[in-house]
């Protein structure tokens, strides 16, 4: 039977997903927690799920939002098609990203 199988790996994934959870205070209108605890009593979830999820599909909507901005450097040809490099605000998200995230992470 892989009930306990499933079960097992399902406590695995939420304790690594709870292991990279960090706190923070964010100040919002008084409108928008009316709605997340509406959220939260509909679909029977804590509203810091409400918030964490909400947040998250947010964050990944405005990366993609961000427009590709062609700029003059080519950094491949594809199908003999020169792809020129994004001179947009993408490279610059990408390295604070990346520089962020080592510095959070400790690690050089």
């Amino acid at each position: 039977m892989n009930t306990f199988r499933e079960l097992l790996k399902s406590w695995e994934e939420k304790g690594a997903e709870a292991q990279d959870l960090v706190e923070v205070n964010v100040s919002i209108h008084r409108a928008d927690l009316v709605k997340i605890k509406a959220f939260s009593e509909v679909y029977g979830l804590s509203e810091s799920t409400i918030t964490a999820t909400l947040l998250t599909t947010s964050i990944k909507e405005a990366e993609t939002a961000i427009p590709y901005v062609q700029g003059s450097e080519v950094i491949r040809v594809e199908e003999g098609e020169s792809v020129y490099a994004d001179a947009g605000k993408t490279p610059a998200l990408v390295e604070a990203e990346h520089r962020i995230h080592k510095a959070m992470s400790g690690t050089d």
